[in-house]
């Protein structure tokens, strides 16, 4: 309630989706305070700088700023609906936690989620991209990829991409 009534009715306010049409881009003061106040870390667990919201309190945030502009709601919800926060909060190795998710929770990384496909659609039961796992001269693992995605929001501005692609480890 705290959130939804001081930070999130404070980026409501300096929301101005008839300037965000024109300009086709969020204002620098508006990206400022969605990092600063961690908007882009709602469900980043507190012990890794994010607030640590349940899926509730995230989605009455997103129904509160969608209620004044819908880029600025889609900004703060894709990185808290899809892609490396959730992944690296539920499956990543406690190093990796450590260095993403208070960059991702503060803004200095910005997430994409790579799932749709030209064939696909976001059915990520269809899509074809591929990874292969395989050991390289030196010894350590490395993946060869391919794929070819579309519509992924906030890409152009993204600093780490979540793929879903299905990975096969001929070798074990």
């Amino acid at each position: 309630k705290a959130f939804l009534d001081g930070p999130c009715e404070q980026l409501c306010a300096m929301s101005d989706s008839w300037n965000i049409w024109k300009t086709k881009e969020l204002e620098e003061k508006i990206w400022a305070f969605i990092k600063k106040e961690r908007f882009l870390g709602m469900i980043i667990p507190k012990e890794y700088g994010g607030l640590g919201f349940s899926a509730l309190a995230h989605s009455e945030v997103i129904m509160k700023v969608a209620s004044r502009s819908v880029p600025v709601c889609i900004t703060v919800m894709v990185p808290n609906s899809l892609g490396p926060g959730e992944l690296l909060a539920h499956y990543g190795t406690e190093d990796q936690k450590k260095y993403f998710l208070p960059r991702l929770a503060d803004g200095r990384e910005i997430p994409c989620f790579g799932l749709t496909e030209p064939t696909a659609g976001s059915d990520a039961g269809s899509i074809n991209a591929t990874g292969v796992v395989f050991k390289g001269a030196d010894g350590k693992l490395y993946m060869k990829m391919n794929w070819n995605k579309r519509w992924i929001t906030l890409a152009a501005i993204s600093t780490i991409v979540g793929l879903a692609f299905r990975l096969r480890d001929p070798d074990n």
